[in-house]
């Protein structure tokens, strides 16, 4: 069912337009005279009736034609401006002009503003007058609600209002002081060990999927990068050991956005393992309980660069790894290395 009454555009005036058309299309996107917080304000007087030009004079501000048809007014929050026009006529930049004056009155101050001859209805952002931000025929009004509510709605425009300004440094040209971290992938390529491994993980891919990148107080840049094992039965491994979620940091203060002079970021992470715990198969041991323990020390560094909203590079892990002995078993040997090389990318927002 529409929200529109049954109407003949022919017959209409600027009157029938802005009481048959335009004030149903404001209450379908929420609004309504006299409500605490979503107002629909209507033929709205300004007690001063001039365009403001630069500090207000009298005798040099023109005077405004007319006032503002409705005002949609999210309250204590952001306004936005309908003009309408009779269906005689055809919108042009001068109706724009005349709608944007309304709008930035400082009595309004409106985000948006909308304006209408009953026949089309065309949105525009204060700050670009001459530009069309959105434009739909009449007819295509109860179609486009779902888009409408979601650029004009009182939520939609809470939301808007609610953007916090960014004072942080910025992480680099282009990106704010903070950054979410929303996929990413690490590619294991080239694998080496002191000692002769049961598999080999070249070609192992392992997935990002969180956490952030922000600025210290001491003015070090630090990543928080959560990490999913492709083998599903070394998630629980990871998580005692502190390998599922690693924090990485550097001295560069910003992020590079030149692949020739990539950022260096680092991270070390320690564990020591006991013996008796339970171990899954891996490329280091066939599974079950550890006969001996270990400590483990593992230090990263990675080089990227940010090229868009991804942060690309490579990385090399040290892996030092000391066994333990038991009361019942001696190890053949008590240290060994490994390193792994390969490529990582992080996408964030």
């Amino acid at each position: 069912m529409s929200i529109f009454a049954p109407h003949n555009i022919e017959t209409m005036n600027e009157d029938d337009v802005a009481g048959e058309l335009v004030r149903p299309l404001c209450r379908a996107l929420g609004y309504s005279q006299g409500d605490p917080e979503a107002n629909l304000r209507s033929q709205v007087a300004l007690q001063y009736d001039r365009a403001f030009l630069g500090h207000k004079n009298p005798g040099k501000d023109p005077v405004l034609r007319g006032r503002p048809d409705f005002v949609c007014e999210v309250v204590s929050y952001t306004r936005w401006v309908v003009e309408a026009k009779s269906p005689a006529i055809n919108l042009s930049v001068d109706d724009s002009y005349q709608a944007h004056t309304y709008s930035t009155h400082p009595e309004i101050a409106a985000e948006l503003y909308m304006l209408t001859n009953g026949r089309e209805f065309r949105l525009y952002r204060v700050a670009e007058p001459e530009k069309i931000i959105l434009a739909w025929s009449t007819d295509q009004t109860d179609d486009m609600l779902p888009v409408l509510k979601n650029i004009l709605g009182p939520e939609a425009m809470k939301r808007r209002a609610n953007i916090k300004i960014d004072l942080g440094r910025p992480l680099a040209e282009g990106i704010g002081s903070a950054v979410e971290i929303v996929a990413g992938h690490v590619v294991y390529e080239r694998t080496t060990a002191t000692i002769p491994l049961e598999r080999s993980i070249d070609g192992l891919t392992n997935s990002i999927h969180g956490d952030s990148v922000k600025r210290l107080e001491d003015g070090r840049i630090s990543a928080q990068i959560n990490i999913r094992s492709a083998f599903a039965e070394l998630e629980e491994i990871h998580d005692a050991i502190g390998f599922s979620s690693l924090t990485f940091n550097t001295s560069d203060e910003v992020l590079s956005t030149d692949r020739e002079n990539p950022t260096l970021l680092q991270n070390i992470v320690s564990a020591t393992i006991p013996a008796g715990t339970e171990f899954p198969r891996t490329l280091l041991s066939p599974g079950g309980k550890l006969a001996v323990g270990f400590k483990a020390e593992c230090y990263t560094e990675a080089l990227g660069f940010i090229e868009g909203n991804i942060f690309r590079g490579t990385f090399v892990i040290d892996y030092d790894y000391e066994l333990i002995p038991s009361l019942y078993v001696r190890p053949p040997f008590k240290n060994f290395e490994m390193r792994t090389e390969g490529r990582f990318e992080i996408r964030f927002q």
